[in-house]
This record gives C-alpha cells, structure tokens and sequence, in this order.
C-alpha cells in the first residue's frame, strides 16, 4: 500500500492546540482527495463517544453532540467512515486475530491532551458504574441527529426565503428570517455563515449580536467582526460584509471596454435607447469619492449631497465609498449604475450611453 504524508503547520491560537491540529489535519485531507475520490478515515464507535463528552464539556449544542457523520463532502470527494459501528476492541481483537501489528503513538499517553485524559481516566471510571455508557450515549447522539436533521431543514427552508445578494453582498432580510428569539435568530445566522463558508464565531457572540438586533434603534448598525469580515446591519437587513479592498487609482472608462476593479467587480458603458452622453474627448474618469460631492439626479429639481441621495437610496455606508464615480470634466456624469447627472444625459439626436456595475459578490477569505 503507498503511503502518503503530510507535513502541516498548526498554530495552537484560538481554540487551542487539539483543534488547530483538527483543522491543518482535514486542510491536508482535503488537498490529497481529487473531485470524486473517497477517503476512508478509521474513527471508531469509542472515539464517537469521546467526541461527545468532549464536546459537551465545550457547551456544544444537538449538531455537535450528533458526533462525527458517518459521512460528508469533502472539497468535491467524499469523507466516510465505515468503523463508526465498530468499538476499540472489537477492531483490537481482529487485528490480534490476523497477527496484525501496529505502531502506538507515544503522545497517546499525554493526559495533558483532552482526548487522552478522557480515554485513560474519567471514561474507565464511568464504566465502572455503568459498564453499557457506551451505548446510552451512541443512543442519544443518535436521538440528537435525529433532532438537528429535522431543525436544520426547517432552517434552510426559512433561510431561503430570507437570502438576498445586494450591492454585491451576500444578506438576510430580518423581517422574512422571521426569528421569534434571539437565541432562534443566532442559530439562524450559524447556519447562514456556515453555508457562505465563513468561520463561525461562538454562540455567546452570535447571541449578543441577535441580542443587539433586537434593541437597537433602526439608525444604529450592529456590527459583528468576523475572523475574515464583519456582520453589519443595515435597514432591517444583515450583510455578510468583507474586508474593504483597497480602492484603485483614477482611471480612463470608454465606451464598451469593461474596467476589472479587483475586489470591486466589473464597469462597462453599453449603447442603449437614453442615457448618458459620451464626453467630448471620447470616455469618463473613473474616480471615487472624497467627501462633499454633489449631484443632480435627473428628474430632480436641486442638487443635493451625494451622502444624502445614497442614504436615501440605500445605499450601506459602506458600499458608499467603493461606488464608481463617473465624471465628465470635473462634474459628476454618472453614480455607477443608480443615477445619470442632469446636464449629462444624452439628447434625442446623440448616442446614448447606459452604465453598466457588476459588483463583486462578497468573497471572505
């Protein structure tokens, strides 16, 4: 049989060194699995009912007193574990029964490691009072996925109604999420995170942060920072908000020729029946905004604050900065897609110009 190693680099950072090493150990798994393949991983009946009491001792919740799955996607593969039925030593029995042997890890013996400390003593205590644990606590993990199955797909169901992606942002409507409590409304916004890939704070922040979605005002923005982002409330909305890329310099845009803005996303002018004028030299400065600028939407009888017609729209303060400006001159022609300038736009007898923003969706990494 070929064996293949690994070497990972584990920074014991966070949640301590057994789950960095977790994480850097299915981080190599899932580089070695091509699209397809199956990796078939040893754990065993005994080692499902250590990750409970491990788990319980963390405070997890159903999903993570379920166990390990007996199988999961992994990176376009798939991950089982066929052993999972099998105790300790019913597999030691049959590797001695064909004369099998093996090397033991001398960190095995490490009680300073929670596992063994488990494995070694507090569980051959248990079984002392009660030699069949093992299969009372298989029995309720069972029961527990039983549960989270059933709530998970009553989650996704309500979630799906409230996904929305706007300014290039991935987002939950608060009044279609439809949480009744905060603790509801934080395992909600779990589950979203989890399935926008984004490493998931704990629960007492996720519930301090549904907790200030409650109380606060409708002009504050609850904010939470995320190991590659940050949760931010914005309108009865919550986006999943990415670190601010850094904004590009000062550029030329002509006519059918998209402008890639890294982070950002795609620009581009395309003829169309009304819209913009094209400028006198042949394209648009592509600039962003500095404070203070003004416009005329037109249809407006004024001009007002760019601020002012970008709250009113709303716009996120956020997203506000990155907004492509166009500008004719040393005037503002075009806000990205959501206005045309009067005095820019295109008479009956000229060639008409529409703006064309693609955003970024939001990417954490």
């Amino acid at each position: 049989m070929p064996l293949e190693t690994e070497v990972v680099e584990v920074d014991p950072a966070g949640e301590g060194p057994e789950a960095a090493a977790r994480e850097a150990r299915y981080r190599a798994f899932a580089s070695c699995v091509a699209d397809g393949e199956l990796l078939l991983l040893a754990h065993h009946r005994d080692d499902q009912v250590e990750t409970f009491f491990l788990r319980l001792m963390r405070g997890a919740g159903s999903r993570g007193l379920s166990g390990m799955p007996a199988s999961r996607e992994l990176d376009g593969g798939q991950l089982f574990r066929p052993l999972l039925p099998n105790t300790r030593s019913e597999l030691e029995a049959c590797a001695h029964d064909r004369g099998l042997t093996w090397v033991e890890d001398p960190s095995n013996a490490a009680l300073d490691a929670d596992r063994n400390f488990l494995r070694q003593v507090l569980l051959p205590q248990l079984a002392t009072r009660w030699p069949g644990y093992r299969q009372s606590v298989i029995a309720s993990m069972e029961a527990l996925a039983d549960a989270e199955q059933a709530l998970a797909s009553g989650d996704e169901a309500r979630l799906a109604t409230a996904r929305e992606v706007a300014f290039g942002e991935a987002c939950l409507d608060l009044k279609r999420l439809g949480a009744e409590s905060a603790a509801e409304q934080a395992r909600l916004l779990r589950r979203w995170l989890e399935s926008e890939g984004v490493a998931v704070p704990t629960r007492s922040r996720l519930l301090e942060f549904s907790r200030q979605l409650e109380v606060a005002g409708e002009d504050s923005q609850p904010a939470l920072e995320l190991e590659q982002g940050s949760l931010r409330r914005y309108r009865q909305r919550v986006f999943l908000v990415p670190q601010p890329p850094t904004l590009p310099a000062e550029q030329r845009l002509e006519p059918q020729q998209p402008v890639e803005l890294p982070g950002l996303g795609r620009l581009w002018v395309e003829a169309s029946e009304s819209g913009l004028r094209l400028p006198a030299d042949g394209g648009w400065q592509l600039r962003w905004r500095s404070g203070g600028e003004r416009c005329q939407p037109l249809g407006r009888g004024h001009s007002q604050a760019l601020k002012q017609l970008l709250q009113e729209r709303g716009v996120p303060p956020w997203v506000r900065e990155r907004l492509p400006l166009l500008y004719d001159g040393d005037a503002i022609a075009a806000v990205a897609d959501l206005w045309v300038c009067e005095g820019f736009q295109a008479s009956a007898t000229e060639a008409a110009w529409s703006v064309c923003w693609s955003p970024s969706r939001a990417v954490l990494d």
